[in-house]
């Protein structure tokens, strides 16, 4: 476990415990001992999990205020998003460099994402990709699906999570070293001049050990 799943587990069995204690003097120690486990077994499901926020990632155009705008948020986790304002195309990164993550761990990263009550052109296909050293996986993805696509079991798809945003996987990668610095490139592309894309919002990017 991460020191930093560790720490949180740590204080959260700390007040799990006091709450129960202070406001709730006849419950079970059965019942305390059970919720305190709950708070313990979340940490660890969420043992090597980071999520690089949209500020940490590389974003084309995002200092362009015609074409980006930032916008802040009263949501710890994502507290400033990027959103799409107009562009014609799309370049999302995220480096991430293999010693902040567990070795000898198969990750998955997803692209975290809203749009917009009325988006444009985000229905088309883009390029997901993962580059690790001299190695590249690419796969077909829609941000934003038609009825007709979402059938084509070989185009990536966002899934709605139960935070509300969506997630949409760009692909997965081995860490074998965790010593050096070497990185390992997450991106999404897509460069189709034709149509001007806005309504989308870029929280950041999540890598989890599947």
């Amino acid at each position: 476990m991460s020191d930093l799943s560790s720490y949180g587990a740590a204080i959260l069995g700390a007040i799990a415990g006091l709450f129960i204690t202070s406001f709730v003097g006849d419950i079970s120690s059965r019942i305390m001992s059970r919720l305190i486990d709950t708070l313990l077994n979340y940490f660890r499901s969420n043992r090597g999990s980071r999520m690089f926020i949209a500020r940490s990632l590389y974003i084309n155009h995002s200092n362009n205020r015609e074409n980006w705008k930032w916008v802040r948020q009263r949501d710890l986790r994502f507290p400033e998003v990027a959103e799409l304002s107009k562009d014609r195309s799309l370049d999302i990164k995220a480096r991430i460099k293999l010693n902040e993550l567990a070795p000898e761990t198969n990750y998955s990263a997803h692209l975290i994402f809203k749009t917009t009550a009325s988006p444009r052109h985000l229905d088309t296909y883009q390029e997901a990709s993962v580059s690790l050293g001299t190695l590249q996986w690419k796969k077909v993805v829609c941000i934003k699906p038609r009825v007709t696509r979402s059938r084509n079991k070989s185009i990536g798809l966002p899934i709605e999570r139960p935070d509300g945003w969506m997630e949409l996987q760009l692909g997965q990668f081995y860490c074998d070293d965790s010593t050096g610095d070497r990185e390992v490139e997450v991106c999404l592309m897509e460069n189709n001049q034709d149509s001007e894309k806005s309504g989308f919002i870029v929280a950041g990017v999540e890598v989890r050990p599947i």
